[in-house]
């Protein structure tokens, strides 16, 4: 079957500029009519315009995890923390796969995603959009985001592509006091992290408290020169109870957090999804 006739068609263009998509069939990201919203790119619009999905593994793992978190809590006790949320996509995949009640916190920095984002996740309840970056203090930066896939987007100019390149000031947000404030109540998480470099910054900055009750977690991990070791350091040392380790969510291969360090900081430029889980 050519690919024309799945995934989605076109419907609209929005005022913010992105384009509406209909599914064509029931996928997880929605029923067979639901309307998707995304910036038109070559990489993620594309991909869901002609397969109906996106990051499908990491939404997967995602949903089990909270579909485990939620047996051992009381519903809306458990966060998911959407870091880096682009659209919401892989949260939006997850939320309809799991079919679980939570609380959702995203954060994504720039106005256009924000506007797809509510539109997306507008079936939802208990749904908190933050319109910043998280960081290590308060303040505004530069972020950088690649023009022929928009999902691309780092505080770390050579992460980007130069060509094309869209130079967006957004607002950061202080990670640990924005979980001091803001996440104290919950008994369990569940965490995506995907902020192309900056994730081993922001995650060692969520108090240990937290990591403690974290069901489980998907993390970007891009060994950059610009990472610091520190980071790293100490946010695998909050990880060390996790028991399922992996680079691939149903490998039976465990990692050791030494491996894992080891390619972090390797500064070979090269990047990969973490997997984490409390049990095998």
């Amino acid at each position: 079957m050519r690919l024309g006739f799945l995934g989605a068609k076109i419907k609209g263009v929005t005022p913010a500029g992105n384009t509406l998509l209909k599914l064509n069939k029931n996928y997880p990201l929605g029923f067979k009519g639901s309307i998707i919203q995304l910036p038109r790119d070559k990489m993620i619009y594309e991909f869901v315009k002609n397969r109906g999905f996106w990051e499908l593994e990491e939404s997967k793992f995602l949903a089990k995890g909270l579909i485990k978190a939620n047996k051992s809590s009381s519903g809306q006790k458990t966060a998911l923390l959407d870091i880096g949320a682009y659209t919401g996509l892989v949260t939006l995949q997850a939320l309809n796969l799991s079919n679980t009640n939570n609380e959702v916190f995203l954060f994504e920095p720039i106005e256009r995603h924000i506007i797809a984002i509510k539109h997306n996740l507008r079936n939802y309840e208990n749904i908190n959009i933050n319109n910043f970056a998280l960081g290590s203090q308060n303040g505004e930066s530069t972020i950088f985001t690649e023009a022929s896939n928009h999902g691309n987007s780092s505080l770390i100019k050579s992460k980007v592509d130069s060509i094309g390149q869209i130079q967006t000031v957004i607002k950061i947000a202080d990670t640990k006091e924005y979980c001091d404030t803001s996440l104290t109540k919950f008994e369990s998480y569940v965490i995506k992290c995907d902020t192309q470099g900056m994730d081993a910054l922001i995650l060692s900055r969520i108090p240990k408290r937290i990591w403690e009750k974290v069901e489980c977690a998907v993390i970007e991990v891009w060994a950059l020169p610009e990472i610091c070791d520190l980071d790293v350091t100490n946010l695998l040392l909050m990880c060390e109870n996790f028991q399922f380790i992996s680079w691939h969510p149903k490998s039976k291969k465990i990692l050791d957090f030494s491996e894992v360090g080891k390619f972090w900081l390797g500064k070979s430029g090269a990047g990969r999804n973490l997997y984490l889980s409390r049990t095998l």
